[in-house]
């Protein structure tokens, strides 16, 4: 795959929203139903250029895409991001998000503001846990029983970088 890695653009709503839906009845999301992109459009606008949303597509196919938005809504945690990532069923397993991730270190190094990412993992998704550890994140905490979905807790790992 000759993959490539860009800002994510209005057009690309359709395709981001259908690869987090391949998701939804996975242990792994916040979400228990289909979400739509007419409900994501004024999330897609919220990226910028210090929190940005980018994809990766091969040969313009959007494979997958990788979001940091603010951590938390107080200046004391301006410098710092929550990622999420999602890799369409298509091109997983075909080290896509270990690429990405390397992506974002390199356009966090280079040319963004954040000193720490944060990501929260459910305990059940062992694929994101093992991603997230090769690629230079580290085990920060558990919240226990911090979500319920379908009627059941689920624990949310915390994996975090500073650099």
């Amino acid at each position: 795959m000759a993959i490539t890695f860009r800002q994510a653009q209005p057009a690309d709503l359709n395709k981001i929203v259908a690869i987090f839906n391949e998701s939804v009845d996975l242990p792994v999301n916040d979400e228990v139903e289909l979400i739509t992109p007419a409900s994501r459009q004024e999330w897609l606008a919220s990226f910028n250029d210090d929190y940005p949303l980018w994809v990766a597509e091969d040969n313009r196919n959007v494979l997958a895409w990788c979001g940091l938005e603010p951590f938390y809504p107080h200046p004391a945690y301006r410098f710092s991001a929550e990622i999420s990532i999602y890799v369409g069923q298509v091109a997983q397993h075909q080290g896509l998000g270990r690429r990405f991730l390397n992506f974002v270190d390199q356009q966090v190094q280079t040319s963004l503001p954040i000193k720490t990412v944060v990501a929260y993992i459910y305990q059940e998704n062992q694929p994101s846990q093992k991603l997230f550890s090769s690629t230079g994140f580290t085990y920060w905490g558990t919240l226990h029983h911090i979500a319920t979905l379908n009627d059941r807790p689920h624990d949310l790992l915390i994996y975090g970088r500073t650099y």
